[in-house]
């Protein structure tokens, strides 16, 4: 009798284990539906509760992303690592068709294309290239020992030589002349008289006193 009992009481037991299990799960059936079916912004809001300190993280490194400050031009302006830093004594604002503009105001003029100029440590000076200069017609530029004298007198020395090879068609400096440079200690970058302009602020802005330049006149 009493085992019979026993039996009776396991058997209902399991029966109401049961169907607590199962009224659970249709509970979190009901619920999940429930989760689908809610609009899209009632389900990031619900999101946003149970992991808001992350997302209002985001949404604030999102609200950084595209700084815009009128006053320098916009948000790529904004971008400029050089923009706080001082100009350099003496840039070239502008190559015109016989000379350049300078940041002082004045213009160096090229005195139809028979003078260059050598800009250094603030200072414009006429280098006169026709007296030093070989192989401009044929598109490899030498430079003769006396055209680059004033270098080897710059102390302490530049790092960094721009040399404007003229403009209308393509030149390299002769290798002699590099090699004459390099041993007065100078890194050199070549390029046409436009993109030595160009770079020249640019560089001199980074390196103050580091840089310095011979141009020929844009129009050779």
């Amino acid at each position: 009798m009493l085992k019979r009992i026993l039996s009776r009481d396991c058997i209902m037991a399991s029966a109401l284990h049961r169907a607590i299990r199962l009224e659970r799960g249709g509970m979190l059936r009901s619920l999940g539906q429930r989760v689908l079916n809610m609009p899209a912004e009632a389900h990031r809001s619900g999101c946003r509760g149970m992991h808001g300190s992350a997302i209002l993280r985001a949404e604030k490194i999102l609200n950084k992303a595209t700084p815009i400050n009128p006053s320098k031009g916009g948000a790529l302006q904004d971008f400029d690592m050089l923009q706080d830093l001082p100009r350099p004594p003496i840039a070239i604002d502008a190559v015109v068709e016989n000379g350049f503009k300078l940041s002082d105001g004045t213009t160096f003029d090229c005195a139809d294309g028979t003078r260059g100029c050598a800009i250094l440590d603030g200072q414009v000076l006429t280098w006169d290239y026709t007296k030093y200069c070989t192989g401009i017609d044929i598109g490899v530029v030498d430079i003769a020992e006396e055209g680059l004298s004033l270098l080897g007198l710059l102390y302490p020395r530049p790092e960094l030589l721009l040399v404007g090879l003229g403009g209308g068609r393509s030149r390299i400096l002769g290798p002699a002349t590099r090699l004459r440079i390099m041993n007065l200690g100078y890194t050199i970058e070549a390029t046409d008289t436009l993109n030595a302009a160009s770079n020249f602020e640019l560089l001199a802005t980074e390196r103050p006193r580091q840089v310095i330049a011979l141009l020929l006149p844009p129009t050779v």
